[in-house]
């Protein structure tokens, strides 16, 4: 009840007084309410940047689609899954990308390499090697 006070207030006040928010959260559902983009990050860097509408209803990067599919929803019946393996360590983080290690589709070039951030249509950016040219 408290946190849906608060969301309803941040929404009001956004409305207003034409606020906008860095709003930093590991819960997608609660981001999806006052969302206008979404920054997500896997280990400290950048995973994909873009509209929420984009980032909830098709997630480029392998771990946006891992966090998108393992959230519950009230509207479809879906199975839901996980991302297997372990955060990796931010002392030591593998090379390349950082999610290689978890990733079900990485290649060589993920291991060695750390992906740019590349642009997509509609302003949206995904660093994953599997939308180089």
């Amino acid at each position: 009840m408290t946190q849906a006070n608060i969301m309803n207030l941040l929404k009001r006040l956004r409305r207003e007084f034409k606020l906008s928010y860095i709003f930093i959260t590991h819960d997608l559902a609660l981001a999806s309410e006052l969302a206008d983009k979404v920054l997500v990050l896997y280990a400290g860097k950048v995973a994909e940047f873009g509209s929420a509408d984009l980032i909830y209803t098709e997630p480029k990067h392998p771990y946006t689609q891992g966090l998108m599919s393992s959230i519950p929803t009230l509207r479809e019946d879906k199975k839901l899954s996980f991302i297997p393996g372990e955060v990796p360590s931010l002392i030591n983080p593998p090379s390349g990308c950082r999610f290689h290690p978890r990733c079900p589709y990485a290649m060589d070039i993920c291991r060695r390499e750390e992906p740019p951030l590349i642009a997509l249509d509609n302003g949206h950016k995904v660093a994953c090697w599997l939308y180089s040219k």
